[in-house]
């Protein structure tokens, strides 16, 4: 999936940016690009009867814990032990 500026602007009117990121089947001149699939993230995934086991990243703003994940990945990033994996996980798992 390639995505970027529309072509055709100018540097003096930049409006969505400039040049195309991720071609990675190096078309000429990408203009859009389609997927369909079935997206239901956990938990909506469940009511349509796709279990799914990723959790809701730390970023997004209905993950509950987002700040205990956050806090636990600062302390391994201070001393990268080992111990603070299972609780990154645990908290991770709870959102």
């Amino acid at each position: 999936m390639s995505w970027g500026a529309f072509p055709g602007h100018t540097m003096d009117d930049i409006q969505s940016g400039t040049g195309v990121v991720h071609n990675s089947l190096l078309f000429d001149k990408p203009e859009k690009s389609v997927v369909r699939a079935p997206f239901y993230p956990y938990p909506r995934s469940l009511a349509h009867g796709t279990a799914t086991m990723l959790p809701t990243p730390p970023w997004f703003i209905t993950h509950r814990r987002a700040h205990k994940v956050v806090e636990r990945l600062t302390r391994f990033e201070a001393d990268h032990a080992l111990r603070h994996v299972p609780g990154i996980f645990i908290a991770a798992l709870r959102s």
